[in-house]
């Protein structure tokens, strides 16, 4: 009964992103080794297939080393080149992100740690500066805790699309982004 209560309610694209993120932990698990990891997770997250971002970055803040480290970017206009499964070829995907543009701005991120300077990171103004220096339109962001005392922090264009179930799994499902190594 459950089940087509479910099937009913949902449209393809609603099924569609939650195997898409229900997916992403096995595919971790497979490549826990591979660099550029967290940058192929925030690209699944990010893609068409899963929440269609403009654009989204991943960070994360360190504040025992006073670091704010840029770890992946995802700028839709990059991705569109992937049209095949990255993770057939994980490889390849990693190296054509090292020449994206957006990608390198963001991986070229090392800042003082917004938490070291007391900057709450659910509501600071800072961080939607950081989006909007990047050049992300109407800046959104979530941050989690992560091992270490570190805090995760995703930054990305708001979309019309994320309604209030998908902000909710958006947030849940960023802190896959924390099982990816820093490569």
């Amino acid at each position: 009964m459950v089940e087509r209560i479910v099937s009913t309610t949902l449209s393809d694209h609603d099924r569609g992103l939650i195997d898409v993120v229900t997916g992403l932990p096995h595919k971790i698990l497979r490549h826990h080794t591979l660099d550029g990891l967290s940058q192929m997770v925030l690209h699944e997250l990010g893609h068409e297939s899963g929440f269609g971002f403009d654009k989204a970055t991943y960070l994360i803040d360190n504040p025992d080393f006073d670091h704010l480290l840029g770890v992946a970017g995802f700028d839709r206009q990059e991705c569109q080149m992937h049209k095949q499964n990255i993770w057939d070829q994980p490889e390849c995907f990693c190296k054509d992100m090292e020449s994206a543009s957006f990608h390198t701005r963001v991986r070229n991120i090392l800042n003082n740690s917004f938490s070291r300077k007391d900057i709450n990171l659910n509501e600071a103004h800072d961080i939607k500066a950081l989006g909007l220096e990047l050049g992300i339109k109407d800046p959104h962001f979530f941050s989690w805790n992560m091992k270490h005392g570190n805090h995760g922090l995703l930054i990305f264009e708001r979309n019309e699309n994320i309604c209030l179930w998908r902000q909710g799994l958006l947030k849940n499902m960023s802190a896959l982004l924390s099982m990816c190594g820093l490569h």
